[in-house]
């Protein structure tokens, strides 16, 4: 959803053509003023500031009669030239103002048009990094679904626009900016701000607006992880820490730092991902590809071995690494987690 031609740059390309079309008219009059004359002072020549009068009341129509043409040759000037002048100076006027009425009224109607067909969307508050990557993730899960990012930068716009991505230009906080991403229908809300505080007020107004969705953070700092949840998000990742620990494993166990990154990378070795439970008594792992993690049962994460978790119920999640994703097969049954 692109406007082609930005309404405010129409206006100054009209208003500086206008202005050298009142300027041709100016000088014109100027180099031929003693064919003019000023009923106020009809014994001295035109000014140059009286020729830009005389100018600016023509070719707007005005013609208060004060400064007259009175030679032939005046009159045949204002004839061939200044009315054709008046004319494309008024088709100028009208021009601009019908073209930005139309552009607006074909913004606002695509406008609510888009906004009517989004549904089950992810919104982006931040497409930097972390914004872009996990919104790579989430579509390499679902190719089908819907994205729309805001950003008050436009190099990230930009980028988004380049990905075939809708883009906002605001604030991520912003009730207005957050009704025109369609919050109220998006399932997923991604909020990778720079600043801590930003993303609090981002999580608080998108939960005021939208109860169910589920809202995934990152930050920077630890002590503002358990303010953020109490915002309402769903998730928080500390950003900092958790790249720090991944630089930590990396040195003391390298090896061990490889796996974790290629669990992080979709698509290419080990990928995490996660399927519900259709039937009661179903097996944790279905076969050979898969090697299950852990099970989530009522929002508490158990281990596979554990007791109560033997028995799979119907509507449990159970997270598993697969190391032969086929995205064809599994994608009714498998999602981003």
């Amino acid at each position: 959803m692109r406007v082609r031609q930005d309404p405010l740059r129409a206006i100054l390309q009209r208003f500086a053509l206008a202005t050298f079309l009142l300027l041709v008219v100016t000088f014109i009059t100027w180099f031929g003023r003693e064919g003019y004359v000023d009923n106020e002072h009809p014994d001295r020549l035109l000014t140059f500031i009286d020729a830009l009068y005389y100018s600016t009341v023509t070719i707007t129509t005005t013609g208060y009669g004060d400064i007259v043409p009175v030679s032939e040759w005046a009159r045949l000037v204002t004839t061939v030239v200044v009315t054709p002048i008046r004319v494309l100076f008024i088709v100028l006027l009208v021009g601009t103002t019908l073209q930005v009425l139309a552009e607006q009224s074909r913004f606002q109607f695509r406008l609510r048009k888009w906004q009517r067909d989004l549904h089950d969307h992810v919104v982006v508050c931040g497409f930097g990094i972390k914004g872009k990557s996990a919104l790579e993730y989430i579509q390499s899960h679902n190719a089908e679904i819907d994205a729309v990012v805001i950003d008050e930068t436009d190099a990230a716009l930009e980028e988004a626009n380049r990905l075939g991505l809708n883009g906002i230009n605001g604030k991520s906080y912003d009730r207005q900016i957050l009704d025109a991403a369609g919050i109220k229908a998006a399932k997923f809300v991604i909020v990778s701000l720079s600043s801590d505080e930003q993303t609090i007020l981002t999580v608080l107004r998108v939960r005021e607006l939208n109860q169910s969705a589920k809202i995934v953070s990152s930050c920077k700092e630890e002590s503002n992880v358990e303010l953020l949840y109490q915002s309402g998000a769903s998730e928080v990742i500390v950003s900092s820490s958790s790249a720090g620990r991944i630089l930590g494993m990396a040195a003391e166990t390298p090896e061990a730092a490889r796996v974790v990154n290629d669990l992080l990378t979709f698509g290419d070795g080990l990928d995490i991902n996660e399927r519900y439970v259709e039937t009661h008594g179903e097996p944790v792992e279905r076969d050979g590809s898969e090697t299950a993690i852990a099970v989530i049962r009522d929002g508490s994460v158990h281990r596979p071995g554990d007791e109560e978790c033997r028995t799979l119920k119907r509507g449990d999640q159970v997270i598993y690494i697969d190391q032969t994703l086929d995205s064809e097969s599994d994608d009714s049954e498998s999602r981003v987690w």
